[in-house]
């Protein structure tokens, strides 16, 4: 008729607490990326750069490090719960891409009108954001099994450049939902 007292601090809460860091660590460095690149893209300059500059120096390297510093806080996770920790990851920053993408897309601002209504745009930009947040979550697991294994160099190298590739990709499919004219064209003025 024992009862099992659980300690605190015994390993399910240490469990936790990793898996809680594997989740908010990579998100935290991606949110880092965005909200740079936001405050780029309303200034304009940053400095002596101007926010393409910016972006290609500052806001583009940290996103490729996310999955990095992912793989690093996973490493000491369970197989199974660094899969799941990418996996949370991985949604979250789809559904925030996707949502941004068919923001821009579906309302774009048009002053003839737009040709698309909004619910054209929710598969493609579910897409993108499969492409973006998935990607990251790859881009993390190769790199974790690498820190595993004792290259966390190769890691580094292999789950930024697995994040590179994936940013192409993700530019790919996001360049193909802007194919083809979005807004109507102006009515031509009677002479």
């Amino acid at each position: 008729m024992g009862t099992t007292v659980e300690r605190v601090g015994g390993p399910d809460s240490r469990l936790s607490v990793r898996f809680v860091l594997g989740v908010a660590v990579p998100l935290a460095v991606a949110s880092l990326s965005y909200v740079l690149w936001w405050i780029s893209d309303r200034l304009l300059w940053i400095g002596p750069l101007d926010r393409a500059a910016f972006g290609w120096i500052v806001v583009i390297p940290l996103w490729v490090a996310a999955p990095v510093f992912g793989a690093f806080a996973w490493r000491r996770l369970t197989i199974r719960m660094s899969v799941i920790a990418a996996v949370v990851v991985g949604a979250t920053i789809s559904g925030a891409s996707a949502w941004s993408m068919w923001q821009l897309v579906a309302f774009p601002g048009c002053e003839t009108g737009n040709i698309y209504v909004p619910n054209h745009w929710v598969l493609p930009s579910l897409w993108f954001g499969l492409v973006v947040g998935g990607g990251l979550a790859l881009s993390g697991l190769i790199a974790t099994r690498l820190v595993r294994d004792g290259r966390p160099w190769l890691a580094v190298a292999l789950g930024a450049g697995t994040e590179v590739l994936m940013i192409g990709a993700a530019i790919l499919v996001g360049g193909a939902m802007f194919m083809g004219p979005h807004c109507q064209r102006p009515v031509p003025l009677p002479t």
